[in-house]
This record gives C-alpha cells, structure tokens and sequence, in this order.
C-alpha cells in the first residue's frame, strides 16, 4: 500500500524492519527493497540490496528464468552503465521465448533502456506493451 501511495522509502524501510524482525533471508524481499531504494533515488543502497540477489550458480535446466542477468542489468542501470545494461538485457533477451519471467523482466529492461536518461521510477512507470 506505501509503495502504491508513492511512498517508497517508508515501504523500503518497512520491509527492511521485517527482514531485521524476523531474519527471513528471502532473496524477494530483498529483490523488493532494492526496487523500492531505486524507485526513491537511492541507488546506493538499492544496488546493494539488489547484489544481494544474485544466484551463485543458476541451473537454467531447472528454472530457465534469467535471474542474474536481469539483476545486473538492472544494477548496470542504477550504475549509469548502458554498455552494461544491454548485454545483460540481451541475455534475457535471448532467452525471452523460453520462459514467461524472461519475456515480463524483458519489457521492464527494454524500458530501463529507453528512458536511460531518466530516473528509475520513470523508467520502470512507463513500460510499454
């Protein structure tokens, strides 16, 4: 609902005290709070919160999602890097027809690539198709 309300921050703040509270190391929360300390301009703490999703080793035989490489494109995003950002969106990309998760992750990458000027809740706001 805070998220919903535009309050980013206090959503993020909100997650991170349920995390400390209950020591769920659930990668989707933290996956959210990174979306969420992007969405507030805090991209140092959202890359943060966002490497701390990445999988040591995906096995796409069992779940073909492109986790790491949406995750880096996103970082590569928040990092000004668009070099970066391409690769890892290309990776997803290719593998778009595979698996629905990698088609949905694709539309928001494709947006991050489009509004690389703007910030990250713009970009993320305004995702086409």
């Amino acid at each position: 609902m805070l998220a919903q309300e535009g309050c980013d921050k206090e959503a993020a703040d909100l997650i991170e005290s349920y995390i400390q509270a209950t020591g769920s190391t659930k990668s989707s929360l933290r996956w959210h709070v990174a979306q969420l300390r992007a969405s507030s301009g805090e991209s140092l703490e959202a890359i943060r919160y966002a490497e701390s999703t990445l999988v040591a080793k995906e096995d796409f035989s069992k779940n073909p999602l492109r986790w790491n490489d949406y995750v880096l494109a996103t970082i590569a995003f928040l990092k000004h890097d668009k070099d970066a950002l391409i690769f890892h969106r290309d990776k997803v990309a290719a593998a778009s027809d595979s698996y629905f998760g990698n088609a949905l992750n694709l539309k928001l990458l494709d947006s991050l690539v489009k509004y690389f000027d703007r910030d990250y809740k713009f970009a993320t706001s305004n995702i086409e198709g």
